[in-house]
């Protein structure tokens, strides 16, 4: 929903006044380049997932999602009246702004092949194949392996992540 038309059609499908939120789950190996990771393992992982690149979707992770929300209305304040004025109401936003937003940090333990079969659900690591696909897999190995990944008794590591509300209303 990272775009304009996409927020047109749900502000469509709500009723006026209507809280719009959003709930996602998201570990630090993917989150966003500008959030900071909370172990240096989890930092390089992130990394090492965003080398890949995307699938041409927005996902969370690029953030562009916020941006459809903050782009309704022109910065310049003179310019924004005008448009609402002149334009007869036809430029006003669609929802409230700035989004309201709530982070809850979570951690999970996980055995390193658990930790290795969720990060394969993301599309860009799930379509890796061959020499692309083990050279990928060697780099978590290594990642996984260094000195800053958390440990408890069972050999299962702390893996961490934020659970993101996010929240506005349809004007």
């Amino acid at each position: 929903f990272a775009t304009a038309e996409s927020l047109k059609e749900i502000h469509r499908v709500l009723k006026p006044t209507a809280v719009l939120g959003f709930i996602w789950n998201i570990e630090d190996y993917n989150k966003p380049k500008h959030w900071k990771a909370s172990t240096p393992w989890e930092q390089s992982l992130n990394e090492l997932v965003f080398t890949l690149g995307g699938d041409g979707q927005p996902r969370f992770r690029d953030f562009v999602w916020k941006d459809v929300f903050d782009s309704q209305l022109d910065a310049n304040p003179l310019r924004a009246v005008k448009d609402v004025v002149l334009e007869g109401g036809r430029k006003m936003p669609l929802f409230s702004v700035p989004v309201g937003e709530e982070k809850v940090p979570f951690t999970v333990w996980l055995t390193p092949e658990a930790v290795w079969n969720r990060l394969r659900t993301l599309s860009q690591v799930a379509v890796l194949e061959g020499a692309r696909a083990a050279a990928f897999k060697a780099e978590f190995d290594a990642i996984l392996g260094g000195e800053s990944v958390e440990r408890n008794e069972k050999g299962e590591v702390a893996l961490h992540g934020v659970t993101y509300f996010a929240w506005t209303s349809r004007l």
